[in-house]
C-alpha cells in the first residue's frame, strides 16, 4: 500500500515515515522545495517537491496513493501577514481532500490539534467537550478550527474516503527544532527565568507517530481522537526536566496576569519594530496558563502505549545537548 505524507520531512511527519517503512507500508512525501530533507536522510522513501495549494502538484502526489497522512501546516504563534496561513491550513486542506476523492484514496488521517479540543474546568476534556475560544484564540488555532470544520463537512459526504482525526498535544523528542525544542533548549542553557501557573500536556514523537499508525488502521472512520500523553503542570515540567539533566530550572513563579502584559509587550514589539516572532504571546500564555487536562482513553483503546514522561525528556535533553 503507498501512502503519501504531507508534512514528512517536518518533525512529526519524519517519525511517521519512519513508522510507516518498518512497517513495510511504500512511503511518498510532498514536500516544499525549500524545506530541508535531511530528516528523512537514508530511508527508502520518494519526496516529490509541491504545494498544497496546487491542483497539479497534488494531482501528481496523489496519483497511485492508498492512504494520506495529512500533516503539513504553517504553525506560527506570530507572522506579519497570516493570509499565507489560512491559504495553507484550511485552503490547502480543503483542495487536499477534493483531490483525494478524486484520486480514489481509501483513507486519509488528519492531524488537527487539541487546541480546538475545548477546556472543560471541571475535569478532563475529551473529543466532545465543545470548543468556543474561536474568537480569543492565535491565528494558528482559528485556521486549524476551520480546516477541522472541513474535514467534518467532507466526512458527512457519501463519496468521501475514509476519514480519522487526530488532535495531537505538545510533541517532545530527538529531532525537534520546533517551539517545543525550543524549550527544552533554553532550559539547558538557563535561559527561562521564571514559570507560571499552568499545565500543558507532553506526549513523545514516536507515541504520536504510532498513533498515527493505530489511527490508519483500527480507527473508527469518521471520529476524531485526542492525541495525548501526560498533563503536567508548568512547574513540574520544569522539575522533570531539572530532574533528567541536572540543570537547574526557574525558581521564579510570576503572576499570571503580569505574563499576560510581558506576551502582549512582546507581540506589541513584533508589530510595531522587530518583525520578529516573539518569544511570548498572550495566546501562548492563556493555553499554558491554566489547568486543561485532556483525556487519551480514546486512542489508548486502540492500543497505543504512552512511555514515561521521564523517558521521553531525557532522549529530548540527550538530542538537544549533542546540537549545542
Amino acid at each position: 500500500m503507498l501512502c503519501l505524507v504531507t508534512g514528512g520531512a517536518g518533525f512529526i511527519g519524519s517519525h511517521v515515515v519512519r513508522n510507516l517503512l518498518e512497517r513495510k507500508y511504500r512511503v511518498r512525501v510532498l514536500a516544499l522545495p525549500s524545506e530541508p530533507r535531511d530528516r528523512l536522510d537514508g530511508l527508502d522513501v520518494e519526496i516529490l517537491d509541491g504545494n498544497l495549494t496546487s491542483d497539479s502538484d497534488l494531482d501528481i502526489a496523489l496519483d497511485g496513493v492508498d492512504f494520506v497522512f495529512h500533516l503539513a501546516a504553517i504553525h506560527a504563534q506570530w507572522m506579519a501577514d497570516f493570509s499565507p496561513m489560512y491559504r495553507v491550513n484550511v485552503d490547502g486542506t480543503r483542495l487536499l481532500l477534493e483531490k483525494s476523492r478524486e484520486k480514489g484514496v481509501k483513507r486519509i488521517v488528519y492531524t488537527s490539534t487539541q487546541n480546538v479540543i475545548g477546556w472543560n474546568p471541571r475535569g478532563l476534556s475529551d473529543e466532545n467537550t465543545p470548543f468556543k475560544e474561536y474568537k480569543k484564540s492565535s491565528h494558528y488555532t482559528r485556521s486549524k478550527f476551520l480546516a477541522e470544520q472541513e474535514v467534518w463537512k467532507f466526512i458527512e459526504k457519501s463519496d468521501s474516503p475514509e476519514i480519522v482525526i487526530l488532535n495531537p498535544s505538545g510533541p517532545f523528542g530527538p529531532g525537534d527544532t520546533g517551539p517545543t525544542g525550543k524549550v527544552v533548549k533554553d532550559f539547558l542553557r538557563q535561559k527561562i527565568p521564571f514559570y507560571f501557573y499552568g499545565y500543558f500536556n507532553v506526549i513523545d514523537v514516536d507515541d504520536l507517530a504510532e498513533g498515527q499508525i493505530l489511527a490508519l488502521e483500527k480507527g473508527k472512520a469518521g471520529e476524531r481522537y485526542i492525541l495525548a500523553g501526560h498533563d503536567v503542570s508548568l512547574k513540574e515540567f520544569f522539575g522533570l526536566l531539572e530532574k533528567v539533566s541536572g540543570v537547574p530550572g526557574p525558581g521564579l513563579r510570576l503572576p499570571r496576569f503580569l505574563v499576560y502584559a510581558v506576551g502582549f509587550l512582546m507581540e506589541k514589539m513584533s508589530d510595531w519594530f522587530t518583525r520578529r516572532p516573539p518569544k511570548m504571546t498572550v495566546d501562548r500564555v492563556r493555553q499554558r496558563g491554566r489547568k486543561k487536562l485532556l483525556d487519551n482513553t480514546k486512542i489508548r483503546n486502540l492500543g497505543l502505549q504512552i512511555r514515561p514522561i521521564e523517558e521521553t525528556l531525557k532522549r529530548t535533553v540527550d538530542y538537544h545537548r549533542k546540537q549545542l
